[in-house]
């Protein structure tokens, strides 16, 4: 026999991942703060977590603001990443190597 107290300890959260403009994220990682539980979120921006009711989820994505988010015994949520503006730098690839966009000089075809 199982305590009911045990039974109680972890909870199945699903939850979505958004941007600001409400595009759903794909593959954006959706980790349990100080442990190695964690998933992706699928096509649609979805996840299916089980977690401690207590826990603080840690939601990140390339580009994106990482974000905190407790979970507060909730069963489902949603998160809305910001764009992380300095994160990312315009890049140029070239025959040769990689520089930055502003060091280039002559003729960029997109």
């Amino acid at each position: 026999m199982v305590p009911l107290t045990a039974l109680a300890q972890s909870i199945q959260l699903k939850g979505t991942v958004l941007d600001t403009k409400g595009e759903s994220l794909i593959g954006a990682s959706v980790l349990e703060k100080g442990t190695t539980n964690g998933c992706i979120t699928d096509l649609n921006g979805n996840f299916t977590l089980t977690v401690n009711p207590k826990a603080t989820l840690i939601i990140s994505y390339v580009g994106y603001v990482t974000q905190e988010i407790q979970v507060n015994g909730r069963s489902s949520l949603k998160a809305t990443l910001k764009d992380d503006s300095e994160m990312l730098e315009e890049v140029v690839v070239v025959g040769y190597g990689t520089m930055k966009k502003s060091d280039m000089t002559g003729a960029i075809s997109s």
